[in-house]
This record gives C-alpha cells, structure tokens and sequence, in this order.
C-alpha cells in the first residue's frame, strides 16, 4: 500500500516548487507536487491561483521539514 503523503509547504509558483522538490528528491525525500488550476491554462498568479502544493511521505514529514529548514537558511546567506 503506498504511503500517505501530507503537506510540507505552499509556494507561489511552479518554478519554486520544481526547486524545492528537487531539493528534496536530492535529500532522499521523495515528493510531490498539487495543485488545482493547471499552470499551462493559467501560468500566472491572480488570488492564489499559482499555489503549489508541495507534499511528502507521512513517515518523511519531520526530516523533510529539517531539510526545508536548512534549505531556507542556506538562501538567506
């Protein structure tokens, strides 16, 4: 049965969420990513309309979120 996956973080845009999922992916973090307007119709953001969903193995949540962390102070430098 393949794991459940819960929300790690929202971001604006799916050039931040193809960063940070690849990120992820090279932490060993398998992740994806949802949202509910296709970008190829609507690739702009008007009221949250960009929002992505980035997502993570249940199991995965509080290393993803370590990694999330040290992710975001490595680009406050």
């Amino acid at each position: 049965m393949d794991e459940r996956y819960v929300r790690l973080a929202v971001v604006w845009g799916e050039v931040e969420a193809n960063l940070l999922v690849g990120f992820l992916e090279g932490e060993g973090i398998p992740a994806r990513k949802r949202t509910q307007v296709p970008h190829s119709v609507y690739p702009f953001t008007v009221d949250g309309l960009a929002e992505v969903e980035i997502l993570v193995p249940e199991g995965l949540l509080l290393r993803a979120q370590g990694a999330l962390k040290a992710f975001k102070l490595y680009g406050d430098q």
